[in-house]
């Protein structure tokens, strides 16, 4: 068990370093898996799967509040939590058009120009939720729609601790 009152970075370093090393273990001695094209057990031994990161991580606010962390410890934070759960979801969601979910699938490409500033301009525009646009993006992507308001907003808004999060915190508005 990591100690509560250490530093986020190391908190994050730690939780690294354990997954590294559980995902490097293989399965126990004499497991084997799968058969080959002539029906005989394979020498090879079965693939071990592990929890997803949803599973192992949570989708928990941080220790440290996100506006009390310094740009190092967000950094570690988005890397090694915030990253995994969101693209284990939206790849859930779409497993083709989310295979290589990165950091620059929300924050755009022009993410280290801007400092990872958000909304990113590089993402969709999105009109006021008021607005008969709005409405008629819910009737053209009922389920883009759907996933975006009760799985990626209400997640990552628990992810970084922001109470009332939405859209508009990662899309930027439509002029």
């Amino acid at each position: 068990m990591m100690n509560p009152k250490a530093p986020l970075y190391i908190q994050c370093l730690v939780l690294c370093a354990l997954l590294l090393v559980s995902c490097a273990k293989g399965p126990p001695t004499g497991e084997r898996g799968g058969t080959d094209s002539t029906g005989s057990e394979e020498a090879q031994p079965s693939r071990v799967v592990h929890g997803g990161a949803i599973e192992e991580l949570g989708i928990t606010p941080p220790d440290t509040p996100w506006e009390e962390m310094s740009a190092f410890e967000r950094e570690l934070y988005m890397v090694g939590k915030v990253n995994p759960v969101m693209a284990e979801l939206f790849q859930n969601a779409n497993a083709e058009r989310y295979a290589n979910f990165s950091c620059e699938t929300c924050h755009g490409e022009s993410m280290r120009e801007v400092d990872f500033k958000m909304p990113a301009k590089d993402l969709f525009p999105l009109p006021d939720p008021e607005s008969p646009a709005w409405a008629q993006l819910e009737t053209s992507f009922p389920e883009v729609m759907r996933f975006m308001k009760e799985e990626v907003t209400p997640s990552m808004g628990t992810l970084l601790g922001i109470e009332r999060y939405s859209c508009m915190h990662c899309h930027p508005g439509a002029d």
